[in-house]
């Protein structure tokens, strides 16, 4: 490579360096919203993890108990149907 191609090859990458720069301050301004976003709904973003796995048990939980209710609840309307069927 000659002397203008190198000072080419230079400009370039510092081009790219400085767009590289200017999505990295994109991105921590964007983190820095969603750390305040969530501080606002009162979860603490550094357990951000814990709380998203909490969240995922008590969901199971809720489903398991509703599933439980709906198989008691149709066998209740089961022994009604046989109940009434037999009159």
């Amino acid at each position: 490579m000659d002397l203008e191609q190198l000072v080419n090859k230079k400009m370039d990458l510092e081009r790219r360096r400085e767009r590289l720069l200017g999505k990295l301050e994109a991105a921590r301004s964007s983190l820095k919203e969603l750390d305040q976003r969530l501080v606002d709904r009162g979860i603490d973003p550094e357990t951000l993890e814990e709380e998203i796995n909490r969240l995922k048990a008590e969901k199971q939980e809720a489903i398991t108990k509703l599933n439980e209710a709906l198989l008691e609840a149709e066998q209740v309307v089961t022994r009604i149907e046989s109940r009434v069927e037999s009159l």
